[in-house]
């Protein structure tokens, strides 16, 4: 077991000075235990903030194990404590707060004149694979041009943090042994390189390298390195590193809490980048303030103890009312609930937002799913205390020829007018929009009639939203649809915001989102303007919940399954964006202080008969 205790020298000498005046104060010693890894960035903080630490590298593993059986202030990890972790801590009665001080994140640099590669899980595994040795030896797994491109591989030495994060995500024990000793410098002068290498933010195509894409297993994005990325879960080729700190030991130090307020203020990310290390985001600065300041907060990750735990079995019924925009993926959800719990009921009642807020307040439902903006006030008038949770918005992207300057921006009215189905064998070229557009065949190639994003296609009719003309071109590759649109001047479509990145992401030439003037100008279709309900063509879809309701498991469980990191990937594939996985652990963090709240002004009867 390696111990090493530092003492800052400045600090020890200004004890000193103290003392001979008679002020000086005992020095307190933090002692820190578990990821060597983590350690020598901890120790780096700790020489800059003239802290003086007692240091032990066992691991991640041993290091919280102890942590969780014994006075240690921090224990230092690789990766989030497990469920099983957390459980002995709770059964020691080990309260703790979970803080993420950094990323170590590997990037793909090929030299330019490779193809620009999505890098997914298989392709990891056909290229660096201990029997891919003097196996796949050219970029063949790329369709095109480049499928004879020889491919070299450069990669880190076994003792670097690069080669262990890349050996995890692949099959095999270890990497290919045929690895091109030399630097990632070479890349740039050796055609059809590969290096992996440590990714900063500092890292840009610029370089004379090609930084290559990453598939996210669930959304199926092709995504580059980033911070972001990593704290979304999205981008797997990283390791992040976390603190864990005895809340007890934090209150009885004096040392303790300076230090790590040190540790977590966004003026020191330099210090963190000397260290070898990506600083987190500004948004992970702040919950990790947020965590250390509050012993209530909670980041409420995998390996909270305090984190709300579904009970093994659920038996009752959910009552869920209002708008259908958000009806797949809360049915899905609904479902996959029901198959693990047979005795819970999912019950739907989705006649519309008006209906809804009638039948919460009317406490006939727990949650009503609504289509506008949210206010706590709208059971007021009976007494009911309401809590609104987002969903995020649903876009319908209109998608329009880039040559055609007439289609760049239009007003909701003429998107009605060219596409509800009165307009079949009026509307047949643009003129007949009116005399500012050119007498150009109209071309039109949609989805199906019933999609949810016709009728937000279509919402400006007002509240009977017509049926959709009959006579478009349907198809449901949304890339087929745009290259049909880019090679058919005077031609349209539609599709979700996901599509349209998708359709970017192909380099798909000669398209264009179409701005859409609402009333308040053109604005075209943004995840801010989106997320905000400035683009005209969105939706938002929101949560109001009864605060009683709130106490009930069910309702506690199908929310804590909503706002899951898996959950909510099914959220974000069916096309809701403006909500990241970045503020997943905030907003359980205000389910479980809207859970709590809701016990002590609700007890359940099983509540009430445990404590009589």
């Amino acid at each position: 077991m390696a111990i090493i205790t530092r003492f800052a020298l400045l600090l020890g000498a200004l004890l000193v000075a103290c003392s001979s005046l008679g002020l000086a104060q005992e020095s307190e010693t933090i002692n820190v235990i578990g990821s060597g890894i983590t350690n020598a960035l901890v120790m780096q903080l700790a020489d800059s903030s003239a802290n003086a630490l007692d240091v032990s590298d066992l691991g991640s593993a041993r290091g919280i194990d102890l942590f969780c059986n014994g006075d240690i202030d921090l224990a230092t990890s690789t990766r989030e404590m497990t469920d099983a972790e957390a459980t002995i801590c709770a059964a020691n009665e080990v309260n703790y707060s979970q803080l993420l001080v950094g990323h170590q994140i590997i990037a793909f640099a090929a030299h330019p004149d490779a193809p620009d590669a999505c890098l997914s899980a298989s392709n990891l595994d056909d290229m660096f694979k201990p029997t891919a040795s003097h196996q796949l030896i050219d970029w063949s797994f790329e369709s095109g041009a480049h499928a004879e491109l020889p491919l070299t591989l450069i990669l880190p030495a076994q003792d670097q943090i690069a080669y262990a994060i890349l050996d995890n995500l692949v099959v095999g024990d270890g990497l290919r042994l045929d690895g091109a000793d030399a630097t990632a410098d070479s890349v740039a002068e050796t055609p059809g390189a590969l290096a992996v290498v440590q990714w900063s933010s500092a890292m840009t195509d610029d370089e004379g390298l090609k930084l290559l894409q990453m598939r996210d297993a669930n959304s199926g994005q092709c995504l580059s390195p980033s911070v972001e990325a990593v704290e979304n879960g999205q981008y797997a080729a990283a390791q992040s590193l976390y603190v864990y700190v005895n809340r007890v030991r934090l209150e009885a130090s004096q040392s303790l809490m300076p230090f790590l307020e040190y540790a977590v203020a966004p003026a020191n990310a330099g210090l963190v980048e000397a260290a070898g290390i990506t600083p987190p985001s500004a948004s992970l600065y702040e919950l990790n303030a947020e965590l250390l300041a509050d012993a209530e907060a909670m980041p409420l990750l995998s390996g909270d103890a305090s984190a709300f735990r579904i009970p093994p079995s659920l038996a009752g019924a959910v009552r869920i009312v209002g708008a259908a925009n958000a009806h797949q993926p809360l049915r899905s959800l609904g479902e996959q609930m029901t198959r693990s719990h047979p005795q819970l009921q999912i019950d739907f009642d989705l006649a519309g937002s008006g209906a809804g807020i009638t039948a919460l307040c009317a406490e006939e439902a727990d949650i009503a799913v609504l289509d506008d903006q949210l206010s706590t006030d709208e059971c007021a008038g009976n007494g009911v205390v309401a809590l609104p949770f987002p969903i995020g918005a649903l876009a319908t992207v209109l998608v329009g020829n880039a040559g055609d300057e007439f289609s760049a921006c239009l007003t909701s009215e003429q998107i009605v007018q060219m596409w509800r189905a009165e307009s079949a064998e009026v509307v047949e070229q643009w003129s007949d929009l009116g005399e500012d557009f050119p007498q150009t065949p109209l071309m039109l190639f949609g989805l199906s009639l019933l999609d949810a994003h016709t009728d937000i296609l279509l919402q400006a009719a007002g509240d009977l939203i017509p049926p959709v003309r009959r006579d478009t071109e349907q198809d449901y590759d949304p890339n087929y649809r745009a290259a049909a649109v880019a090679n058919v001047p005077g031609a349209l479509t539609y599709m979700t915001w996901s599509d349209y990145e998708g359709v970017l992401a192909k380099e798909q030439a000669n398209v264009r989102a179409v701005a859409v003037d609402g009333g308040a100008g053109c604005v075209a279709p943004t995840d801010a303007s989106i997320g905000e309900g400035a683009y005209a063509l969105s939706r938002a879809a929101n949560l109001l919940v009864r605060e009683a309701a709130l106490a009930d498991v069910n309702i506690q469980s199908f929310l804590w399954t909503l706002y899951g990191d898996d959950s909510w990937s099914q959220v974000t594939r069916e096309g809701f964006i403006g909500i990241s996985a970045l503020e997943l652990p905030v907003l359980r963090r205000e389910l479980q202080v809207a859970f709590r709240t809701a016990e002590a002004a609700y007890p359940q009867p099983d509540a009430a008969a445990d404590s009589e």
